[in-house]
């Protein structure tokens, strides 16, 4: 190539390079993460879509792509999650006009520089128009977009507006708003029922939607407990930590997890609420968490089952190393609104032939039948045991089992593999209130534990699964009851 060739080449490569950036949210879906292809999905089928996760991992950016997406109405061939067929009014909320700016509106719309916008996921021939926000510098209270999701000859028009929460809930009145994003939770817990009660009427008389995106430093406010414990037809919730960001490489990690007070850990690495009052199993995660073995036939196992329908179905599964006395959890799954045969069909191929400790309410009689609930799930396949979970000397208390299997897990006599997520969920948000009562909601992978741990004394060896046998009482001598 002669130097004119090479230059004029560079100089299309150039151009290339800035035309791929400038247009990056066309190519942006196909490096997004699980955790947030399931966000743009989970609202095609939900109006409220919470994503809790952890510091660091691109919570905010999953939220401002998927608003970009929407004020364009460039829907990309692979989106599954809702798209507009008119110009929505979008609705963009943080704390403050500075974090509105500087999370919300830079992300999106890109810097504004001798009155041109710069660096944003939305190119700046779509932005058409703008108002400024009082009081901050550089912010926008509104910003117009070129909308290419309608069918009109003429583009439609897009408004995008920007609240801070120090604003308060008044100033959140009176629009028809087809699309929010609540990023980072406010204090103030009417934002949110004031937010919804502008989408009433959204997207075209159909109701409106949107998501919330934050780490939950708050706590279990009433808003994580309704997310987590009690969720409407219309709430989905996404939980992410460090682990589902590959970015954050393990250096990195330990050397931010260094300088995190422990108190915040799980907060701050897993999007963990911090519990205002004590949780029952008070160790981290790790502590208890064990990389995932084949199980060998000597050694002991038995299953656990919590009913369920409003509630998760749960089934769980214990090992028993004999010679180490030690327990490991090697199976967790729960489902909502599952009949018997379902529950079967998802656990069968680990459960099948294993004993199954069950709940004293299985003894309950359905109306209308002469049988007991438990029969339901004997029919299914599951192999009940005769009697409901008990202490050998005939109780079930429950404090009982929590003290024990506390005391074994401090002892580093009970581990869970790695990636059991049903059972984590739960073991991280598991505590008391303020009176010391347990919380008697998102526990029923941790009640088929108890239940099962309170049966191990009929549990089998591995090796045995499957083959003729008489079941018999195992006792294991150890101070825990064995």
């Amino acid at each position: 190539m002669t130097r004119e060739e090479k230059l004029e080449y560079l100089a299309l490569l150039e151009e290339k390079a800035e035309r791929l950036e400038k247009y990056r949210y066309k190519t942006l879906g196909e490096r997004l993460y699980p955790f947030q292809r399931e966000l743009v999905k989970a609202t095609s089928t939900h109006s409220q879509v919470m994503l809790m996760a952890a510091n660091q991992i691109g919570k905010t950016f999953s939220g401002t792509y998927i608003d970009a997406i929407h004020a364009m109405g460039q829907y990309p061939d692979w989106w599954d999650g809702h798209t507009f067929d008119k110009a929505p009014l979008l609705w963009l909320l943080g704390y403050s006009g500075v974090k509105c700016r500087d999370l919300l509106q830079n992300p999106i719309f890109g810097r504004r520089i001798e009155n041109k916008w710069q660096g944003g996921l939305i190119p700046p021939e779509y932005i058409l128009d703008h108002e400024s926000m009082i009081g901050t510098p550089n912010a926008m209270q509104s910003v117009y977009v070129r909308h290419g999701g309608g069918g009109d000859v003429q583009y439609q028009t897009s408004k995008v507006q920007l609240w801070s929460y120090s604003q308060g809930q008044h100033a959140l009145m009176g629009d028809k708003v087809d699309w929010f994003h609540i990023d980072e939770e406010p204090k103030d817990q009417q934002i949110f029922p004031q937010v919804l009660i502008r989408t009433t009427n959204g997207d075209q008389g159909n109701g409106g939607r949107g998501i919330l995106t934050f780490t939950p430093e708050n706590g279990r406010t009433d808003l994580v407990i309704q997310f987590m414990d009690t969720p409407g037809d219309g709430q989905y919730l996404i939980r992410a930590g460090w682990d589902d960001a590959p970015h954050i490489n393990e250096k990195v990690k330990q050397t931010m997890l260094a300088s995190i007070p422990p108190h915040q850990r799980e907060m701050r690495t897993k999007g963990v609420p911090m519990l205002g009052h004590g949780r029952i199993y008070d160790l981290s995660e790790e502590y208890i968490t064990c990389e995932p073995f084949e199980i060998p036939d000597h050694w002991m196992v038995i299953d656990g089952m919590d009913f369920g329908w409003d509630h998760p179905q749960a089934q769980v599964q214990l090992a028993i190393d004999m010679d180490t006395e030690t327990i490991y959890v090697t199976h967790a799954w729960k489902q909502r609104q599952v009949s018997p045969d379902e529950a079967w069909g998802a656990t069968k191929i680990w459960s099948k032939d294993v004993p199954t400790a069950w709940p004293h309410d299985g003894n309950q009689t359905e109306k209308g039948s002469t049988k007991q609930q438990k029969s339901y799930y004997s029919k299914a396949g599951f192999n009940m045991l005769s009697d409901h979970a008990s202490w050998p000397d005939g109780g079930n208390g429950v404090e009982a089992g929590l003290f024990e299997i506390l005391d074994l897990m401090r002892k580093g006599k009970f581990k869970v593999f790695k990636g059991l997520r049903a059972f984590f969920d739960e073991f991280l948000q598991y505590h008391r209130d303020d009176k010391g009562r347990i919380v008697k909601t998102n526990d029923d992978v941790l009640d088929g534990v108890r239940y099962a741990y309170m049966m191990r004394r009929f549990a089998v060896r591995k090796g045995d699964v499957g083959k003729p046998k008489i079941v018999k009482a195992n006792p294991i001598p150890t101070a825990h009851r064995w």
